[in-house]
């Protein structure tokens, strides 16, 4: 294990041309990592899974050194409402991920503020991008953090949700959680190595999450036609049910 280890640290430290990677800002250096699996099929019995990625964070490091990652995407549009006295209020995010699950090593909770991460795209809240004319609302934090609620209801957005191990020679593992309900396409895995408060090092990675055979049917069916999944789901629930009482009388 710890020579595999050693190898893949080799192998992230030979720099980009081993792994393809999107640009990055100027003042932060380029950041080697890549992903232990870069597509995931979903089955019906499908009961979660988790995305692993390898990182090497730049050196030296110091006791506010820390990494950063996100499992981000597909992006969607969504509309929330808010029931007051006078009547609905509806603002709609032209841009939100549909899957937010990030999580940090505790030196960067306790040095790293809030509005960097939101300036890093590490902040589920900061992703969801309303219309232009709305981008200056005193109300939008607020609606914001109604969508971000929402969405951690549903078990779509997870905050702590990244577990990460660190080996000799600044070799990071970063293991995220990917919610059973996640929708197929592609996501994005961000990673950031902080140091002081600041970013050191960024990468982002491409995840295909894909549904197949009877799975996918059904996915479609429950978020493109509710109510015919519905009313599959009572006839089947009905049929077995028949089945079981038939078989209860026999015996």
């Amino acid at each position: 294990m710890i020579a595999r280890l050693l190898a893949l640290s080799l192998a992230l430290a030979a720099g980009s041309s081993a792994i393809a990677q999107p640009a990055t800002s100027g003042d932060r250096p380029f950041m080697p990592a890549g992903l232990a699996q870069e597509s995931i099929e979903v089955t019906v019995n499908f009961t979660g899974s988790r995305v692993v990625l390898f990182a090497n964070t730049p050196q030296p490091e110091n006791e506010t050194s820390g990494l950063a990652v996100a499992l981000i995407g597909p992006s969607v549009s969504q509309k929330v409402i808010r029931r007051t006295p006078e009547g609905e209020q509806v603002i709609e995010f032209v841009s939100a991920p549909s899957v937010f699950a990030v999580g940090s090593e505790p030196q960067v909770e306790s040095s790293v503020l809030p509005e960097t991460l939101a300036r890093l795209g590490l902040d589920p809240g900061a992703s969801a991008q309303p219309r232009a004319d709305l981008l200056t609302s005193p109300d939008l934090p607020a609606w914001r953090a109604a969508y971000v609620d929402i969405m951690e209801e549903e078990g779509l957005y997870v905050r702590n949700a990244a577990r990460i191990t660190r080996f000799d020679g600044g070799l990071h593992r970063a293991s995220i959680t990917l919610p059973i309900n996640a929708p197929p396409g592609e996501y994005r895995v961000r990673a950031v190595a902080f140091r002081n408060g600041e970013a050191v090092g960024e990468t982002d990675q491409t995840l295909t999450l894909a549904r197949s055979g009877l799975e996918a049917t059904l996915f479609d069916l429950s978020r493109q036609h509710g109510l015919v999944y519905g009313f599959i789901a009572v006839l089947l629930g009905v049929f077995v049910g028949g089945i079981g009482a038939w078989f209860g009388r026999k015996s």
